[in-house]
């Protein structure tokens, strides 16, 4: 009986574990054909910037740089209240939506300038969330 309720302890810790480092997507932008979320919980702040997860999710199949199928893509900015700019830090493609299967295109960058955040677009109501965010 010792045993049993062992290993069930472990497989419920297990579970647990597993939960705790799953994304808390938050939906921002929902335009036709796609969603625009962000990870709340991947937010972190420094000094005058906020380092954040977004996913981009498509209800139609689009093609990766190198012409690969995709369906959602997660991507790691920099976000800059005062600038009000982001700055693509890293990207990854999934052939399913909300960033399921294997990756099909990972990439990461290390020199890419900062980019002005336009009115009305899902990194602008992006930005918005994640400013008010202390």
């Amino acid at each position: 009986m010792k045993k049993i309720c062992l290993m069930l302890l472990l497989v419920l810790g297990a579970g647990l574990s597993v939960n705790a480092g799953a994304a808390q997507w938050a939906r921002v932008s929902n335009g036709s054909g796609s969603s625009f979320y962000i990870d709340k919980g991947s937010i972190i702040k420094m000094d005058k910037v906020r380092k954040v997860w977004s996913l981009h999710s498509f209800s139609a199949d689009q093609t990766t740089p190198e012409g690969k199928s995709y369906r959602s893509v997660k991507a790691l900015h920099l976000y800059s209240c005062d600038e009000r700019t982001t700055t693509l830090l890293s990207q990854v493609f999934y052939p399913e939506a909300m960033g399921k299967g294997e990756p099909v295109e990972n990439y990461k960058y290390e020199k890419f300038n900062a980019e002005d955040v336009v009115p009305d677009s899902p990194y602008d109501n992006a930005l918005s969330v994640i400013c008010k965010m202390r």
